[in-house]
């Protein structure tokens, strides 16, 4: 196992700050461009479910993933660089999915380090409770996967992985 870690968590009391850096071998549009487009993030995302949407716009939707339903509103859209959002969630397929609140706000920077290189700084606010998962989390996805398309196009899955990165966070938050 990979023990490298991306994401780092932070704070004490309700809400925890994680962050996360990643440099990217690649260039700031290319980045931008898979990150923010359907055609590229159902790729990266794990567990991406079709009818997946990103709104690009202030006031958009952005609506990801299968079973953990990601659902919010973009607070900040400034092509190539910023990308800011709410993050709600919900666990299944209950008939109320929809009345849920708002539980996290993430924000993803990028920045040119030069014509090839971007670096990467996500930062999400959420729940004490939510923290080591989302750490793992953002490890696999904004990490891992999203490296690895951005290097051939390609994710292979390991359904164990995500479990092996929360153990991982777990041991350092005791």
């Amino acid at each position: 196992m990979d023990t490298h870690k991306f994401a780092q968590i932070q704070g004490g009391g309700p809400v925890r700050r994680i962050a996360l850096q990643n440099t990217l071998a690649h260039g700031l549009a290319e980045v931008w461009e898979v990150l923010t487009e359907v055609k590229h993030v159902q790729h990266w995302w794990p567990d991406w479910q079709p009818g997946g949407v990103i709104e690009p716009r202030e006031g958009g939707r952005i609506c990801l993933g299968e079973g953990a339903w990601i659902h919010g509103t973009i607070k900040v859209w400034r092509p190539p660089h910023i990308l800011e959002f709410t993050w709600q969630e919900h666990l299944g397929h209950a008939p109320d999915w929809l009345e849920t609140h708002t539980n996290s706000i993430l924000r993803i920077d990028l920045v040119a380090q030069s014509a090839s290189t971007t670096l990467l700084n996500l930062v999400q606010f959420a729940p004490a409770d939510s923290a080591v998962g989302g750490a793992a989390g953002w490890h696999h996805f904004a990490g891992e996967r999203l490296t690895a398309y951005l290097r051939d196009g390609r994710v292979r899955d390991d359904p164990g992985r995500f479990e092996q990165l929360r153990q991982l966070y777990a041991a350092d938050s005791d």
